[in-house]
């Protein structure tokens, strides 16, 4: 087993946050609207002060290393590529993603379109990011 390059983790993690953040930001549009209108309805009002997109921002950040450094600690046992850095970044969609807007379903505030809408977008963006963001890191 060889050791983590981390300057390579680091970089790889940043360019898949980067580009999480441009595919969010990018189709955030398709449902946004609809759904400050559903939550506003149930008198929840959202901040949106900067502070609230800087964490947002962050947040991505934070998920591009997750999913990064998901496929090196797998990338020993299933191999280096594009099909482990797809498979991984679809079961990181599937355990961050998937099961929270599985769990806002269950909540009743928001129809199903808009709940299909943000997990098929959540999914555009991670799976991606992490293949490019894989295909950046080497040990």
């Amino acid at each position: 087993m060889t050791k983590i390059n981390i300057k390579r983790l680091f970089i790889s993690g940043l360019v898949a946050g980067f580009i999480m953040n441009l595919i969010s930001l990018a189709l955030a549009g398709v449902y946004l609207s609809e759904m400050m209108e559903l939550l506003n309805s149930h008198s929840i009002y959202p901040s949106r002060s900067i502070w609230s997109l800087v964490v947002y921002l962050l947040m991505r950040f934070i998920w591009g290393f997750g999913a990064i450094w998901f496929y090196v600690a797998v990338r020993p046992r299933f191999g280096p590529g594009l099909k482990t850095a797809a498979l991984i970044g679809f079961v990181f969609w599937l355990v961050t993603f998937f099961l929270m807007i599985v769990s806002y379903g269950m909540l009743g505030m928001f129809p199903m379109n808009i709940l299909l809408q943000w997990a098929i977008i959540t999914m555009v963006g991670i799976v991606p990011s992490t293949i490019i963001g894989a295909w950046i890191y080497h040990e």
